[in-house]
């Protein structure tokens, strides 16, 4: 019995910390850029001509990536400058909301305004695997 409680206590505290992440994710995120449903991300992003980037590694971008999306992974946002205009939106997306939110909070340093940086709920994963049902 005592083990039944314990591995119920540790099971608990896994899903308190996952709600935590999740919650955490969602507002830090909520503070950085405008989220967007995945279907309103892809047509808002080719209706304003704006700067689609897509924020993981190399191979998965090889693989399949939305239209007229530039690759530019994580690790190059770290190195400085991202180079993109602050002029135009910029519509970020990666495998999960969160990491196109860290690059969201990189870009914020640079002084992109926040009504000009969109992200896609879910991630692109999500989006993928609502596309294949």
């Amino acid at each position: 019995m005592q083990l039944f409680s314990f591995i119920s206590l540790i099971l608990f505290f896994i899903l308190v910390f996952y709600v935590v992440s999740h919650v955490s994710t969602n507002l830090l995120a909520r503070q950085r850029a405008t989220i967007l449903k995945a279907q309103s991300f892809v047509d808002q992003a080719h209706e304003s001509n704006g700067q689609l980037i897509d924020v993981r590694e190399k191979e998965p971008f090889k693989r399949s990536h939305l239209k007229g999306a530039r690759n530019m992974p994580i690790m190059s946002f770290g190195q400085g400058k991202s180079g993109l205009r602050k002029d135009l939106p910029i519509f970020v997306y990666g495998d999960t909301l969160q990491a196109a939110a860290s690059v969201a909070k990189r870009l914020k340093k640079e002084g992109a305004d926040k009504s000009k940086v969109f992200l896609m709920a879910g991630g692109y994963r999500q989006y993928v695997a609502r596309a294949k049902r």
